[in-house]
């Protein structure tokens, strides 16, 4: 079984030398073969290990007992283990999920607390492959598209899966050769909970019936499966880079003529993918939420709400998708420094200087100079609030900055990503529109403070580049 796992990890890049491995351990057979194993190997990929075990106070008492058994086990391979306890019965009343998956949420989010904490490059959890057969045919039954019959995938981030191409009877196997006790969970058994009835009773009674080598069927299923969509999000990928732009906070902007003419099925994937970009978990929307946005995408509407507190906007042309909450933020210039605006990927500077008579009069400017005599201290930039006044330069009378931005035909969508700088008195400058009239310079200016504004292209890329793949 070493030899199959060195196999993988080899073959899938899952581990690299001086890698410092986070090992989820439970104490059951997988996981106490996943620590074994990777213990093995540690001189061999000259590894830093260390585990940590999940009581969730369902199982009180025999949590207690597995505690003491994984601690006792990672001191006999000195491995560093830790236990983190946390009450899912009453998370789980409080998410208003089920059981299980509010434990795995727990455990996922653990884990990476925990890596983020200690610097790990790798989570090592203990799937094989027949927990991957099994996950296919728990997707089938539970309704799933190219996507989910892929199935587990062998890395996730950080984590990943060094039993991935392992067989259970292989583990318990290794187990007996190596002499190696394990814990035996009985809700393991238990077929009231879905993925446990799937296990124990529906796939039991296929290899009676119908398919003795029903777990070799579902793996090259899922094999195929995860070819054929790697294939379709790379199709996906080059169209989006024609078709799909994101905004400066994270909007994300369709072409509505250019998508129109997609294939429904690559239309409908496009569109999820962009769903799943927005999402605050990264989890697919239901089937059905995808096509009502297909459909709005080729109707007249205007708006749309969607799951997620998600919201679709027609421009014109363009599709916007964007949470349904606008984008808020305050931050104090300092002069001098540079001063990040992080939920627009972009910069301000200000520094002050000498007038030396020169002015660039170009509208919409990324950078301008006031007099710096009339401005009043303290400088902020924050997001355009509900209404904001100003008087803009040339004009004598106030204006709320909704109305010229309507004048200007800038569509309310995009408003909370347009900064305004402001001094104790107000708006000294619409970003990328207009300055107030009364910082203007003038004949008597001697000192200026020049202010530019920069986005930073690179994170908008990579932002992309996450979205949509590189």
């Amino acid at each position: 079984m070493i030899q199959q796992v060195i196999h993988t990890i080899e073959e899938h890049d899952l581990i690299r030398s001086d890698d410092r491995i986070l090992i989820g351990f439970s104490g059951g057979p997988d996981s106490v073969a996943l620590l074994h194993v990777l213990a093995k190997l540690r001189r061999r990929f000259r590894l830093t290990l260390q585990a940590v075990y999940v009581n969730h106070q369902i199982r009180r008492r025999a949590a207690g007992d597995e505690e003491l058994f994984c601690a006792e086990m990672c001191d006999r391979l000195k491995v560093p283990f830790e236990v983190v306890t946390v009450d899912i019965p009453a998370l789980t009343r409080k998410r208003k999920k089920g059981v299980e998956e509010t434990a795995r949420d727990f455990r996922y989010q653990t884990f990476d607390e925990i890596a983020n904490r200690d610097r790990c490059h790798r989570i090592a959890v203990g799937h094989h492959l027949d927990d991957r057969a099994e996950t296919v045919l728990f997707r089938v039954l539970r309704g799933t598209g190219v996507a989910g019959l892929a199935g587990i995938p062998i890395q996730r981030g950080r984590i990943i899966r060094p039993l991935y191409d392992v067989t259970k009877d292989q583990i318990l196997t290794y187990l007996k050769k190596q002499s190696l006790a394990f814990c035996t969970d009985r809700t393991n058994r238990d077929t009231r909970y879905d993925r446990n009835y799937v296990r124990y009773r529906l796939l039991s009674q296929i290899r009676e019936r119908l398919n003795p080598a029903v777990t070799s069927a579902l793996i090259n299923l899922s094999e195929t499966a995860r070819e054929e969509d790697a294939l379709l999000n790379e199709i996906v990928r080059q169209r989006a880079c024609t078709s799909v732009s994101m905004t400066a906070g994270g909007k994300i902007e369709l072409d509505l003529k250019k998508v129109g003419a997609y294939h429904k099925a690559l239309r409908r994937r496009l569109l999820r993918r962009c769903l799943i970009a927005l999402s605050s978990d990264g989890r697919a929307p239901d089937k059905a939420v995808v096509e009502r946005l297909d459909g709005f995408c080729a109707s007249a509407g205007k708006a749309m709400s969607l799951p997620g507190k998600l919201e679709a906007v027609r421009v014109d042309e363009t599709l916007v998708l964007r949470p349904d909450k606008a984008i808020k933020f305050v931050n104090r210039i300092e002069v001098g420094r540079k001063c990040p605006i992080e939920s627009l990927k972009a910069s301000l500077t200000a520094r002050k200087k000498s007038w030396d008579g020169k002015l660039d009069r170009r509208k919409q400017s990324s950078a301008i100079v006031v007099d710096w005599d009339k401005i009043v201290s303290p400088l902020t930039v924050r997001n355009i609030r509900v209404g904001d006044r100003f008087v803009p330069l040339g004009m004598r009378g106030s204006k709320t900055v909704s109305n010229y931005l309507t004048d200007r035909k800038v569509s309310r969508v995009y408003r909370d990503e347009i900064p305004v700088v402001c001094d104790k008195e107000g708006i000294i400058w619409l970003v990328g529109y207009e300055i107030a009239d009364r910082v203007k310079i003038d004949k008597s200016t001697e000192k200026v403070l020049a202010i530019g504004f920069r986005q930073n292209r690179t994170d908008r890329a990579e932002a992309f580049r996450v979205a949509f793949g590189p």
